[in-house]
């Protein structure tokens, strides 16, 4: 046995040298082909649009294309989002001029254990970029059909003493307008409502006696307009902003008329007027929405309500208490705005406010989300979130604000 201290040294095995390096070109996300890249975006949600917009020139060039809404609808992920039309002068454009916003809602963060990390803020209205919608005139009805925008009627010269028949459809999608075929009366600020692919519009008539399309229906499959029967009361039909709002819950039109008058229902299937319940006139105002055949409106004390159809009473939407506070020096003033939306089946409510008590120039709009939850005999609104979504002049115009699918 050879002493361990005399063994001879191991040879060193040499390794091979490495293999000579080739760079690989890395391949950026700009360099896909625009059909594989416009799919892309189509399966992202749109609160991510606006910084994907800054990325490159044809990255906004295809966020803003007909091509992306169309593959988002023939790939089942369309959004609703709420267009807002308002309308104010500014130092640049003394004019007043109306223009179109989106609600930009922050996307949440979230760990990798699902926990939110940040809570959505941020939140707030920015214009809609070129294509978007020419606003409708003031004098016009407007409704929303998935991506379409309806407008009917509106005067035809700016002393309101000529009214057109004609309808026309915006599409949001691909960026166009088409005209459909006109009503059987000329109209401004008429109501309008859609159940069933048939659109029903009412009112909005000059003040004469012949009124025999007062009230009509478009098929939108057969694309014709039908004549239904007239309020039986005339005091309702004379005028063009006798009737203010209408809403269809389970096949019966409600119609929220002028403060003086009585309220209507129409039921659609019996073709039968009648005269809508003593108790909904309470807290019925022209600010009201429908949701799940349930109406909620915004009533006189601050409170949002929503209607009991069993009772024939208004009830407390409860969770809401906190939006009060943030109402205090708005109310008191003539003019101030509150609208309800159906938001994809949460309660939008806006409402403006001056930023301060006293001599204040400009106004907040307010904005809250609200998701609401059927307990017992009534609601339950969990506020998403609410804050201050934009800042106008205290002369300003809040001309419609309607959920689209896009």
């Amino acid at each position: 046995m050879i002493p361990k201290e005399v063994e001879p040294p191991q040879k060193k095995t040499k390794l091979p040298p490495p293999p000579p390096f080739h760079h690989q070109p890395c391949l950026s996300f700009s360099s896909l082909p625009n059909d594989i890249t416009l799919n892309c975006f189509a399966r992202i949600p749109k609160s991510y649009y606006p910084k994907i917009s800054l990325v490159s020139k044809s990255f906004r060039s295809l966020l803003s294309s007909s091509e992306l809404y169309a593959a988002r609808s023939q790939m089942g992920t369309t959004e609703i989002c709420l267009y807002i039309c308002l309308e104010y002068s500014t130092e640049h454009f003394v004019n007043p001029s109306p223009r179109w916003f989106s609600l930009f809602e922050k996307p949440k963060r979230s760990l990798t254990d699902g926990r939110t990390k940040e809570k959505t803020s941020g939140n707030l209205l920015v214009p809609i970029p070129n294509h978007s919608p020419p606003p409708p005139p003031h004098a016009s009805s407007t409704l929303m059909i998935g991506s379409q925008i309806y407008v009917f009627g509106g005067p035809l010269d700016d002393n309101l003493r000529r009214y057109s028949s004609a309808v026309r459809v915006y599409d949001c999608r691909i960026k166009t307008w088409r005209n459909l075929p006109s009503m059987k009366m000329e109209r401004f600020y008429a109501s309008a409502c859609v159940h069933d692919d048939k659109i029903y519009v009412m009112g909005g008539c000059m003040a004469r006696s012949e009124h025999l399309s007062w009230f009509e229906m478009f098929d939108i499959k057969t694309q014709t307009w039908k004549t239904l029967p007239p309020n039986p009361d005339l005091n309702v039909r004379l005028g063009c902003r006798k009737v203010r709002k209408i809403g269809m819950v389970h096949e019966k039109i409600y119609v929220k008329t002028e403060f003086e008058l009585r309220d209507w229902v129409y039921d659609v299937k019996e073709k039968k007027w009648s005269f809508a319940d003593m108790g909904l006139g309470v807290n019925w105002r022209s600010s009201w929405c429908v949701i799940d055949n349930v109406m909620f409106s915004y009533s006189r004390f601050m409170r949002c309500v929503w209607y009991d159809l069993k009772s024939g009473t208004w009830k407390d939407v409860r969770g809401l208490e906190v939006l009060k506070k943030y109402r205090s020096f708005s109310y008191a003033h003539n003019g101030s705005v509150v609208e309800l939306v159906n938001y994809g089946g949460k309660l939008v409510i806006i409402w403006d406010r001056f930023e301060r008590r006293g001599r204040s120039q400009n106004k907040n709009i307010w904005c809250a989300v609200v998701a609401l939850e059927r307990i017992h005999e009534g609601f339950w609104g969990k506020i998403e979130w609410f804050d201050v979504v934009h800042t106008v002049p205290k002369s300003y115009e809040f001309l419609r604000c309607l959920p689209v699918s896009v």
